[in-house]
């Protein structure tokens, strides 16, 4: 096969495959990129600087919040869900001290809906605490009643090193050495 048909066929295929994938125009109701940007900063914040009315706004009546690191740090289950409401999950969160969480990378955010972030914490010791969660964002209205443009957190799966948290508050277990094997 010539060079000329290898390209001709790549240029083929391409197109073949650039009609298979559904575009999104503006006219397409999924989730924009800088709402799904303000829904993980709203979040955060509920980390960083607990607010109940944002809590509110943002978090769906059908919320739940699943982490077995949150459920292994309060002797909660594992594979449980650890805040099966939205007012299960403003009790819980806003009675716990705020920590020290940067966003280090938004790393996906479906037309769906669908946000995945990972972040670093400093929740107080001298260990860092690095995270990823999961948003499933629903749009449950048309304007900014409730969410972020009518967008409110609907699920959430979150992990994170429970082991260095559990260290920085105070916990007691041998790390891993540091290094390599």
């Amino acid at each position: 096969m010539l060079f000329s048909d290898v390209v001709a066929f790549l240029g083929l295929l391409s197109l073949a495959s650039a009609s298979t994938i559904p575009s999104f125009s503006k006219r397409d109701k999924g989730i924009p990129h800088d709402i799904a940007t303000t829904i993980v900063n709203d979040f955060v914040s509920l980390l960083t600087a607990f607010n109940v009315d944002v809590a509110k706004n943002l978090l769906a009546p059908t919320f739940t919040d699943t982490s077995d690191s949150i459920n292994f740090l309060a002797g909660l289950p594992l594979g449980s869900v650890t805040f099966p409401s939205p007012a299960a999950f403003i009790a819980g969160q806003g009675a716990q001290p705020p920590i020290s969480l940067q966003v280090l990378n938004i790393d996906a955010i479906t037309h769906e809906g669908h946000i995945v972030f990972r972040w670093v914490a400093n929740v107080g010791g001298s260990l860092e605490v690095k995270g990823i969660n999961v948003l499933y964002a629903i749009q449950s209205g048309k304007d900014d009643t409730v969410g972020p443009s009518g967008w409110q957190l609907n699920t959430v799966f979150s992990e994170f090193n429970s082991a260095a948290w559990f260290i920085d508050i105070g916990g007691s277990l041998v790390p891993p050495s540091s290094g390599k094997a």
